[in-house]
């Protein structure tokens, strides 16, 4: 049988990939950078963030409503990510407003926020489980949140030297006379904010996924669920198989990737398969806690230390 995880990649995953994606931009013309003498008007110095559509920190629908995983006190959530992106993004602002970028600014955050609060990603962990979302979108995400517009990219003389402390001939020193710092602005923001400890808890998480679908009483109500997935005519062995039977390709979902999503979702739900594969993955992860907990306890002080110096990072 083929193991495979379905998990958000976070602050762990998707979400910071997506954060980091859009450094500073600035939309204004080489003349709106400050030189001796010159002057400007700067905009705001701190990136606006956009709250709709944030996903629960549980399941609020579906066949995994209200579960949460033992693992998951120890992660760090969607807001906890965004909160050190904008202190971030503040620093970077702050920097590169130092050397004469007035007008340098970065993307808005929480644009398009993930399905799921943290890298458990429990909406899907064990695949399909909202019975609407499938009856409507078949395998397909649900638009959750407006899709992110990152600045146009500029070609700003110099932004890249002083935001990287790098060109041609090496790390750039100095701009305009003004020492840089090293590393640039990157290399200050990353001193300056912390970051979130989440490499334990997110390869235990994956470990106690990958070990759950060995247990005898997932195996058996999995086999139950492809019984009744077989009934239906659908010739699959595992959750994973389901979507295998239909293109995900197209823009919109077929009549024909609805019908299977559809008895993927009845099934587990008579089966009783979500039920129990949490029930046993909980009692994995459990021991896996009591196992690694001074350093799960560790990770998770540092992490805290990181979100409460957050809010002091000012322009």
């Amino acid at each position: 049988m083929t193991i495979r995880r379905i998990f958000i990649v976070s602050a762990a995953t998707a979400s910071l990939a997506l954060l980091m994606a859009g450094c500073g931009q600035h939309e204004a013309n080489d003349s709106e950078v400050v030189t001796a003498g010159g002057t400007a008007k700067s905009e705001a110095a701190t990136p606006k963030v956009l709250t709709e559509n944030w996903p629960p920190s549980v399941p609020s629908a579906g066949l995994t409503k209200g579960m949460a995983l033992p693992l998951e006190k120890y992660m760090v959530s969607y807001a906890d990510e965004i909160a050190v992106q904008q202190a971030r993004d503040v620093a970077e602002i702050a920097c590169m407003r130092r050397y004469g970028f007035v007008n340098w600014r970065t993307e808005d955050l929480g644009t398009s926020p993930p399905p799921a609060d943290n890298a458990s990603n429990m909406p899907r962990r064990y695949g399909l489980t909202v019975l609407a979302e499938a009856q409507k979108y078949g395998y397909r995400v649900p638009g959750s949140g407006r899709e992110s517009t990152p600045p146009p990219e500029q070609d700003v003389p110099n932004a890249g030297k002083v935001l990287q402390g790098a060109e041609a001939s090496g790390e750039a020193r100095s701009f305009n006379g003004k020492e840089l710092p090293e590393g640039g602005c990157s290399g200050e923001v990353k001193r300056k904010v912390g970051s979130l400890d989440t490499e334990l808890v997110e390869r235990l998480s994956g470990e106690s996924f990958e070990r759950s679908q060995q247990i005898p009483a997932v195996k058996a109500a999995m086999a139950r669920w492809s019984g009744c997935m077989n009934a239906r005519g659908y010739d699959v062995n595992t959750v994973w198989d389901a979507s295998d039977l239909t293109s995900t390709n197209a823009p919109t979902a077929s009549s024909k990737e609805i019908k299977i999503a559809t008895a993927e979702v009845e099934c587990k739900e008579k089966t009783g398969l979500v039920k129990v594969w949490f029930t046993e993955e909980s009692a994995i992860q459990r021991q896996l806690i009591a196992d690694q907990k001074s350093l799960l306890d560790r990770a998770q002080k540092r992490s805290k230390s990181t979100l409460d110096a957050a809010p002091a990072i000012h322009p």
